[in-house]
């Protein structure tokens, strides 16, 4: 991927410190965790379609309707985006799938109180359902007080059940949206555009020449870069995950591994996502990792601090 010392040659391209620009590489994760720069768009995706089909929540005349709007010719970014907002706000008043029959409820990130929980998305599938309003509360508040017969030290969970939205459901929801209702999400399948690309699979892996090795005196010891450490941290977590996976362990240890790996790929992108509890074992960074956005942004950033000058 390169070289960051002046006698060390290249791997790949077998150039020195001079004549080598760096490679990248890409990091190939055990289970796929969400881009915290696209998570926003995650959200907005997913109240749109169905949440077991992956159907647009519209029914075909309107679908219809909206695709012409799109296909107007010199429609100009601001009334797309108009249309692309409508599609979203109606979406979101259907409660039942026109498809599939399904019942669909609100879509929203988790309460951010209790530290790796900013990063999940829940579905609260009877928000707008009375206590007799649908069959699908009454299966489902029939199946709790059978649980709580047996275990009554439950009950008091009951108001924080939500269906979990992981990333790993998400990306299958993804994957079954058709080409045209990704046209409805302001998505352009034909130049290879699709939901499934805000989840992260492969991590990539900058050149060495932007995450460069500090020697410390002439020892063999050296200072790594915040990104090399952070790649560390992903290729470890990822590899107890998959070794997890293969061996068998408890679901919660799986958990607790996938949220960190979740929380770790955040850091890597954007270093303030990160809150106290994110790090693992609860305990606080003494020195905060400067992320990619870190690094461009700011007065202290690549653009400004480095690239920017004045005209005399």
């Amino acid at each position: 991927m390169g070289v960051s010392g002046k006698f060390s040659e290249c791997s790949t391209c077998h150039g020195d410190l001079s004549s080598c620009h760096g490679h990248f590489g890409h990091i190939k994760l055990a289970l796929p965790v969400f881009h915290v720069g696209y998570f926003k768009a995650t959200i907005q995706v997913l109240q749109t379609i169905c949440k077991q089909c992956s159907s647009v929540l519209l029914d075909e005349a309107t679908k219809r309707q909206f695709a012409n709007d799109l296909k107007r010719p010199g429609l100009d970014n601001l009334r797309r985006m108009r249309i692309l907002k409508k599609i979203v706000d109606q979406a979101k008043k259907q409660r039942r799938c026109l498809k599939c029959g399904a019942l669909n409820g609100t879509v929203k990130r988790a309460a951010a109180g209790s530290g790796p929980a900013s990063l999940k998305i829940i579905h609260d599938t009877f928000r707008w359902i009375g206590k007799k309003g649908a069959d699908e509360k009454l299966q489902w508040d029939e199946e709790f007080d059978q649980l709580f017969e047996t275990n009554p030290d439950l009950e008091k969970f009951f108001k924080r059940c939500f269906d979990d939205l992981n990333p790993l459901k998400v990306l299958n929801l993804f994957k079954q949206i058709s080409p045209r209702d990704c046209e409805l999400l302001g998505i352009d399948p034909t130049k290879g555009g699709r939901p499934e690309m805000y989840i992260w699979r492969y991590l990539p892996a900058p050149p060495v020449c932007i995450r460069p090795s500090v020697s410390v005196g002439d020892s063999s010891t050296s200072n790594e870069d915040d990104l090399t450490v952070k790649l560390t941290e992903i290729v470890w977590t990822s590899s107890m995950i998959r070794a997890g996976i293969q061996k068998g362990i408890s679901i919660n240890s799986l958990m607790e591994q996938w949220d960190y790996l979740q929380l770790a790929c955040a850091m890597y992108i954007n270093s303030d996502a990160a809150t106290p509890s994110m790090s693992q074992g609860g305990a606080k960074s003494a020195k905060p990792i400067r992320g990619f956005c870190q690094r461009l942004k700011g007065k202290q950033g690549r653009f400004r601090g480095n690239l920017s000058g004045c005209c005399s």
